[in-house]
């Protein structure tokens, strides 16, 4: 099913996904526009996610963690009782922090608090291989078995590279909320892949980037 998104802050913020439970919220810095190869910031990341080098890499991070400080602050959130969390591969039990998701998710604490060791679950296949079904991706995240840690916060950020059908997402939320049940519990990633035709046949909506703010660019190719 396919879902849109408001503008908020300049972000893409999803109420709803195919799968949501739990979740209060995920929020994205754009659209991944599968059958847009020419869109810039579509580009961009791509090549954080399947093609990554440093300059890309320290790319992303940077601006996920601009616009991690523009949620806390726009959400009025206070930052001690503020916590960021790496979502987990398929091919992971905890989080590897030495990965990108990891260091996305420590970058995007900032002020606020990093907790690597929040969730755990068992390996997986990966949810890619159920294509554009979500009901195959639901299949291949039945033996997952996510399960949380006690976490003295309000507020917690699952952090993401992609958020697609919001089944990761999901499932950790719940896992969240199952041990933690007083804490709010909201998606970050860096893009939502979609097909811009698709969204211009079934809603008439011209999917495009062009909420980013152009300065956002600069952050992004900024030198180390």
């Amino acid at each position: 099913m396919s879902v849109l998104p408001v503008i908020f802050h300049n972000l893409l913020r999803y109420d709803t996904l195919t799968y949501s439970d739990n979740l209060s919220a995920a929020f994205t810095i754009g659209y991944r526009l599968e059958d847009r190869p020419d869109d810039a910031w579509s580009v961009r990341f791509t090549k954080f996610k399947f093609d990554p080098d440093d300059a890309s890499t320290r790319g992303g991070v940077r601006l996920m963690a601009h616009a991690a400080g523009i949620l806390v602050q726009s959400l009025e959130l206070k930052p001690a009782r503020t916590v960021f969390a790496p979502a987990l591969r398929s091919s992971e039990k905890t989080a590897d922090t030495e990965g990108s998701i990891a260091m996305l998710a420590s970058r995007c604490a900032g002020a606020c608090r990093y907790e690597p060791g929040l969730l755990r679950k068992e390996v997986h296949p990966p949810t890619g291989r159920g294509g554009l079904y979500p009901e195959f991706r639901a299949l291949l995240v039945e033996q997952a078995d996510y399960r949380s840690a006690f976490v003295d916060a309000d507020t917690v950020f699952i952090v993401d590279d992609f958020v697609a059908t919001g089944m990761t997402l999901s499932l950790a939320a719940t896992a969240i909320l199952k041990r933690n049940p007083d804490v709010t519990v909201y998606g970050f990633a860096l893009a939502k892949p979609e097909w811009h035709k698709m969204f211009l046949d079934w809603h008439g909506v011209d999917l495009s980037n062009s909420h980013i703010p152009s300065h956002w660019f600069s952050i992004w190719s900024a030198a180390p």
